[in-house]
């Protein structure tokens, strides 16, 4: 299991010595999160590798695991990958990672230890049970974007918080400067830090395969845009979906989203900080995985338009299905005819205003970026009729 000691000890740096003018800085809120981090991250981090050294004892087979070719789910944040995740795994013949086994069992003696844990504390009440859910509810006050808690499938990108060598760790510690490797991950991160960083991700879902014999690993993160021919390498083998979000819908949201992070982990002085890095990583994130991607088939690579997919997902869904070659089953049927009337929500009332943004702007300042991609009409049609307006 690698871990970026580099990394880990420059973020603290600039917590303490470069924070000023940053959504970081150096509150007393922030002071307290930053010293509680420092010292709580090595403990956390030491109780991971126990796991890793007990599957060694307990699981000698693992050295011979394979995984099942995985579908990675990447687009934009915030181009509505948590609702389509969710949904496909309604499907019975998918699983994914939920946020106690990324945070709390990545390892099978991990998984061991906590549900006999949890076999004794429902004979004593259940505490264990009742903390759990006191703590879902706070997570949901803190994040009201969408439900989560520990029992919801979750992005298994968060897996890389083990080893200190992530895009969401600006969500924590907010500076571009240590940020930006991340956003262009397959340029600008070593070739050797990204085969080991991979490989202990690898590992990590060959070991979830294990206790899900015949499933299809469901992998969704935002953040693995810039890592597709990092992907590519460790799984050969592997499909795509790349949801696309209109830019003026999608970068609003995506700015929110930042500026919540921020809040709950410090102070900001500023209500929307770095919108220009948020405008950086999402051109990034639109063009770079549709040029490497683009030149596999069809059989491997699907692109979902968002209006499409929230205007009708039955019809979007069975479409990437029948692209995959995946069979869908009756419930799974039933669970999309269900999902057609909830789905049409559209997400917006971003005050543009205040983030200093303007839809018709951002459709020009993307255009380039989307220009190669066959759906980008929807937002074509959108710039001509403001035009026609005009």
């Amino acid at each position: 299991m690698p871990f970026n000691i580099r990394e880990y000890l420059r973020d603290f740096y600039y917590s303490l010595f470069r924070s000023k003018g940053t959504p970081a800085r150096l509150s007393l809120k922030r002071f307290l999160i930053v010293v509680f981090l420092f010292f709580a991250y090595p403990l956390w981090n030491l109780y991971i590798r126990a796991g890793y050294a007990l599957d060694r004892v307990l699981y000698p087979e693992l050295k011979h695991l394979y995984a099942p070719d995985p579908i990675f789910i990447i687009g934009n944040y915030r181009s509505g990958s948590t609702f389509f995740h969710r949904l496909l795994l309604r499907d019975s013949q998918f699983t994914c990672l939920k946020a106690w086994e990324i945070y709390f069992a990545p390892a099978l003696s991990h998984r061991k230890l906590l549900r006999f844990i949890l076999r004794v504390s429902k004979r004593i009440g259940s505490p264990v049970q009742k903390a759990v859910s006191a703590f879902d509810n706070l997570l949901n006050v803190i994040y009201p974007m969408h439900t989560t808690g520990l029992y919801t499938f979750e992005q298994d990108s968060q897996l890389f918080y083990h080893t200190w060598s992530s895009f969401n760790i600006f969500a924590i510690f907010a500076f571009p400067d240590l940020a930006r490797r991340y956003i262009y991950y397959d340029q600008s991160v070593p070739d050797k830090e990204r085969r080991k960083q991979f490989e202990y991700y690898r590992n990590v879902i060959y070991r979830h395969i294990y206790l899900h014999p015949g499933k299809r690993y469901l992998s969704k993160n935002p953040d693995f845009s810039p890592a597709v021919e990092t992907l590519l390498e460790q799984f050969p083998n592997a499909r795509f979906i790349n949801l696309v979000r209109p830019p003026e819908e999608m970068l609003p949201s995506a700015v929110n989203l930042w500026a919540s992070n921020w809040i709950a982990y410090g102070s900001p002085r500023e209500a929307f900080p770095y919108i220009d890095v948020v405008k950086e990583y999402a051109r990034h994130w639109y063009y770079y995985p549709h040029k490497i991607l683009s030149e596999l088939g069809p059989d491997r690579y699907q692109v979902v338009d968002f209006s499409s997919l929230i205007r009708d997902p039955k019809t979007e869904i069975q479409r990437v299905y029948e692209a995959f070659g995946l069979g869908i089953s009756e419930e799974m049927l039933q669970v999309l005819n269900d999902e057609k009337i909830t789905s049409r929500r559209k997400n917006g009332g971003y005050p543009l205003d205040d983030m200093g943004l303007d839809g018709d702007e951002i459709i020009e300042e993307f255009a380039p970026f989307l220009a190669d991609y066959d759906l980008n009409p929807v937002c074509t049609d959108r710039q001509d009729d403001r035009v026609k307006r005009r």
